[in-house]
């Protein structure tokens, strides 16, 4: 049994972790919101840029065509874009993507993967299973701007335009909620645009003074830009979520322990001043 000593020594410790996770969910929780609303400020962005190139595209004779949306007879080498964190403290976000990356690589299929990382757990993960990568982007900021991901969509552009790759899709955990985080997989190469989309389109008075196809070279190269931009985004603020969420846990976990060991500490105080009372009794 422990002695009261060891118990209080204990307790003090935990309170003392406690004190560090309350903070720490403090912290993330601030970055959460800003990271949230980023997040969900870019949808409508992106749903309107998906609508005006959906009319160019689709609602003019004759139709338009463009070299990111050029589908591949034979798929040989498909790119990766993996996001996870660079530090961890964060549940489940980065175990449940790595997890979703190494299923994919898994795969029994005859196509060559290429990884493209950003978050250093995720680069660690593929050197522990001997994955090269083809670009590494550690550094990324916890508030990452529209020109720190531009380099990651030039990457995929290039090597889609020159045949170095027939696909690319984005890995990443979407932000539904601050308690919902799902990992997904989206195809960014060759560009779609998506179902809901083309059944909601309809005739409109968009005016386009320029060349059409000058403006959607253009629009193009701004919706892989602004595709890419917000996956970041959608990342980072499931990140954020899922780090304030465990750090919450993790402080009521440590309050429960406290309980439990200022419980323990009380009886075996109580039995010991208990037994220093049979012992005065029994001697007089």
């Amino acid at each position: 049994m422990a002695s009261l000593r060891d118990i209080k020594i204990r307790i003090k410790s935990v309170k003392s972790t406690q004190k560090i996770t309350k903070a720490m969910e403090m912290v993330a929780a601030s970055k959460m919101k800003r990271a949230q609303s980023q997040a969900l400020k870019g949808r409508p962005y992106l749903k309107k840029l998906t609508e005006i190139i959906a009319h160019l595209l689709y609602l003019q004779n004759p139709q338009l065509k463009h070299k990111l949306m050029e589908r591949r007879d034979k798929v040989k080498n498909v790119g990766y874009i993996f996001m996870t964190s660079n530090r961890g403290l964060c549940g489940s976000f980065n175990s449940s993507i790595i997890r979703k990356m190494l299923e994919i690589l898994a795969e029994k299929n005859h196509t060559k993967e290429i990884v493209i990382s950003v978050g250093r757990k995720g680069r660690q993960a593929m050197d522990r299973v001997g994955k090269n990568i083809l670009a590494d982007f550690e550094t990324m900021s916890d508030k990452p701007s529209f020109v720190d991901t531009l380099g990651i969509s030039k990457i995929i552009k290039d090597d889609f335009l020159s045949g170095k790759l027939d696909e690319v899709y984005v890995v990443y955990n979407h932000f539904y909620s601050t308690m919902t985080q799902k990992p997904e997989v989206v195809k960014l190469l060759p560009l779609e645009i998506d179902k809901d989309v083309l059944e909601g389109l309809h005739e409109s008075d968009y005016i386009f003074e320029q060349d059409k196809e000058v403006i959607l070279d253009q629009l193009m190269d701004r919706y892989l830009d602004t595709m890419v931009y917000q996956k970041v985004l959608e990342s980072v603020a499931s990140e954020h979520s899922a780090r304030m969420m465990s750090m919450r846990q993790a402080s009521d976990n440590a309050q429960e322990i406290v309980s439990h060991l200022t419980l323990h500490y009380n009886k075996a105080r109580q039995a010991k001043i208990t037994k220093e009372i049979l012992e005065v009794v029994a001697g007089s």
